[in-house]
């Protein structure tokens, strides 16, 4: 038998992994226990890998739509002739309607994504977008502003107080940060959870703080309130490293325990143990966490909060602490910011990015800023920010670009392994400007709903039919390509730069392989690919305080608890707390109607997001979507576990099965979400029963509701109602 190594691509890290091959066929994978950063673990969702590459359900050959959109007629086509026809198409849009009529939705990094940036910016186009509004961007585009690069290295192993906050790492990262923490804890680390639910970690923590869905901002606000009070920050850092102190004290003083107790739910003592644990044991860690990006109004201000709160404790770039700086060798490497040719898309084609009136912070103008600022750095000193992390077109106004051809035609669009039916807010909204599309063109693993919308369809390969570089703050990682791509598929370098050739970008193309590409990002360390496999990559060496010798990658130089680029661009410069919109406090008549707080987003193995539906394995572990809710709640409701339910808000219905937990608060109840039917019928009006079971279904996207400076829509703290689905449907 032969053994390969590989990597796992099924979420965003990329474990190392060995496959079994018997007769040219992966039989078995196993974590490779040799690789440096995962050491042979691999979690469920991983053991999947094997069903994933030989699905029968997988696209493997590119299809062109023969029949009316929707209708599930497709006609097999080589790669030439679909790429072919879809640049001759984008072609005559282009020169009917500009480039900016071309838009683009992508998921959570199961292909490169600077590649695709890079062919919008030679195209002319701004208008790239996704789900980056509420999946880890508020916190990289803010932390650029605030200190100039993003928190991606918490020291967990050697921190002393670690607090989870909007952070579900047992489910989210259990073979990254959850095993880490666990270590920690055994040498004696403090855990704090701050989590609506009674999580896995709160159950072991020693402070849960069971919080309202959406108050988090106002927590960390009072948590900055009194840790000034006491005089409990770094007074040396503050002094020498900071601007704007004494106006973030005036902003936070009206945020007294008893405040922030009545506005979150947490008791004011425990408020006050929690702040006092974190900013008293030092090197204390605030690691990443997703829950935060996705409240809506107060996402970008949380991030604000989570910066702020890291600087004043001085937890900031020291060991065990929170810290951005590359290291050594790896701050030389080519990245991908480097790859996306930002440059050379013009003035003019910026000014058109949908959205970015409404958001400046989020689109050009505010990427652009954090961009000026970070270059004034030595270069490896912090990444430079990249464009398709933090710039971006806002989902709704290219959604109402589409419908209503307002502020400009917009007429055809390219997903890229996303499914934006069930990854985007107000799914009826996006359905209709699917709907619309001249040309839409997916690159995918399976036929989605949104796939079925499409007018061309390219087969994706799997992550281990391709290579790629695996670059990091901390790591630079080679994952090698463990088999060649069965049948027809490819990586999405071989499609856009298929694309970009075609429509005379091929200077911008010189390397006919992704791999060809890594060589040149090494260049600079002396090093090829296929060399950093053999060598299970790894380069460089932690640094820090390095901005004792260089300063910050701000405007001023220094941590800007005063944000300067929010305060140019006319968002609030110190962080301010809004109450959601929908909640018992803003809206105690429509709390009536719909008296439960809803969320939706936690994580739950082995699916990802709306991935692996279509795998045997992870369907007889969730068969179908569910909602948790309390026993006390259930049982008022009259709900039995395993009955189906109607969830409702004012923005329409679904329905999930019960699943009663009493690690719900009797007032809350929380939804799987993405949740789609591959058995169903694919054509419309089903279309794999997109509509029946979708939380996105419930969620808005009204401007009232996003957070100012970049728009992120809200997937909790939403106010909803729970009915047995026989009583809903006899009162409809």
């Amino acid at each position: 038998m032969e053994i390969r190594r590989s990597y796992c691509g099924l979420c965003h890290p990329r474990c190392g992994t060995l496959l079994h091959i018997e007769d040219g066929k992966v039989v078995k994978i196993t974590g490779d226990p040799d690789h440096p950063i995962t050491q042979g673990a691999l979690c469920e969702r991983g053991r999947l890998m094997l069903d994933h590459i030989y699905h029968p359900q997988r696209l493997n050959y590119p299809l062109k739509r023969v029949g009316k959109k929707g209708e599930g007629k497709w006609q097999r086509v080589t790669w030439e002739q679909a790429l072919d026809e879809v640049a001759a198409k984008l072609a005559n849009l282009k020169d009917k309607y500009g480039a900016e009529t071309l838009t683009f939705t992508h998921g959570t990094k199961r292909t490169y994504h600077w590649d695709c940036r890079r062919f919008f910016n030679l195209f002319g186009s701004p208008n790239t977008c996704g789900v980056n509004t509420i999946c880890m961007c508020p916190s990289y585009a803010t932390e650029y502003a605030t200190y100039g690069g993003m928190v991606m290295g918490s020291e967990l192993l050697g921190a002393q107080c670690i607090v989870l906050w909007g952070n579900n790492a047992s489910k989210s990262s259990p073979i990254g940060s959850y095993p880490k923490i666990l270590h920690a804890r055994k040498n004696g680390a403090k855990l704090i959870v701050i989590d609506p639910r009674r999580t896995k970690e709160a159950e072991t923590a020693d402070l849960w703080l069971q919080i309202r869905p959406g108050t988090d901002l106002a927590l960390m606000l009072g948590w900055i309130r009194h840790i000034i009070a006491s005089d409990l920050y770094d007074h040396e850092f503050v002094a020498n490293w900071t601007v704007g102190f004494e106006e973030l004290k005036a902003a936070v003083e009206p945020y007294t325990p008893e405040k922030v107790s009545e506005i979150t739910s947490v008791p004011a003592d425990l408020i006050i143990e929690a702040a006092n644990t974190y900013a008293m044991i030092s090197p204390a860690v605030i690691p990443f966490g997703l829950g935060l990006d996705k409240q809506g109004v107060n996402s970008t201000q949380c991030a604000r909060g989570r910066a702020i709160l890291r600087a004043i404790t001085g937890n900031l770039e020291i060991p065990g602490g929170d810290v951005f700086t590359l290291a050594g060798e790896i701050g030389k490497i080519h990245d991908a910011e480097y790859l996306e040719l930002n440059h050379l898309i013009p003035a003019s084609q910026r000014a058109k990015q949908l959205g970015s009136q409404e958001y400046p912070f989020f689109g050009f103008p505010g990427w652009e800023r954090n961009s000026a600022a970070n270059k004034k750095l030595p270069k490896g000193y912090a990444a430079a920010p990249e464009a398709w992390h933090s710039n971006l077109a806002h989902a709704r106004e290219v959604m109402n670009a589409i419908i209503t051809g307002k502020p400009y035609p917009v007429k055809a669009a390219i997903t890229l392994a996303n499914n934006p039916l069930l990854a985007l807010p107000n799914t009826q909204h996006v359905f209709e400007a699917l709907q619309a599309l001249e040309l839409y063109v997916v690159m995918e693993y399976y036929m989605t709903p949104s796939a079925a919308l499409a007018d061309y369809v390219f087969p994706a390969s799997t992550t281990v039919e391709q290579p790629e570089l695996w670059l990091t703050p901390g790591f630079c990682m080679s994952c090698p390509q463990g088999i060649e791509p069965l049948y027809e598929r490819r990586n999405s370098y071989d499609f856009y730069r298929g694309l970009g050739v075609r429509l005379g970008q091929e200077e911008h193309w010189p390397w006919k392989t992704v791999e060809e590409v890594y060589d040149h990002c090494l260049e600079p360390v002396g090093l090829t690919f296929q060399q950093l496999v053999d060598q299970y990559g790894v380069l460089g060496k932690r640094e820090y305080r390095r901005y004792e010798k260089f300063g910050f990658g701000t405007p001023s130089g220094k941590v800007e608890l005063k944000s300067s680029i929010f305060e140019e661009l006319g968002a609030a410069p110190l962080p301010e707390y809004h109450e959601p919109k929908w909640s018992p406090v803003s809206s105690p008549d429509l709390a009536e109607e719909y008296p439960l707080i809803l969320i939706t987003g936690s994580r739950f193995m082995p699916m990802y997001q709306s991935e692996q539906r279509q795998i045997e394995k992870a369907r007889k572990k969730v068969p179908d979507p569910l909602v948790s809710i309390h026993p006390d709640t259930a049982a008022e409701l009259g709900l039995s576990e395993g009955d189906w339910a109607v969830i409702s808000t004012p923005k329409g219905s679904i329905r999930q099965r019960v699943k009663i937990t009493d690690a719900m608060h009797p007032k809350m109840v929380d939804l799987q979400h993405s949740w789609w039917f591959p058995e169903r019928d694919p054509s419309l009006p089903d279309l794999f029963g997109a509509f029946e079971s979708n939380t996105n279904m419930l969620c808005p996207d009204d401007p009232e509701f996003c957070s100012p400076e970049i728009g992120s829509w809200p997937h909790s703290a939403l106010l909803c109602r729970v009915e047995k689905e026989r009583e809903a449907e006899m009162a409809s």
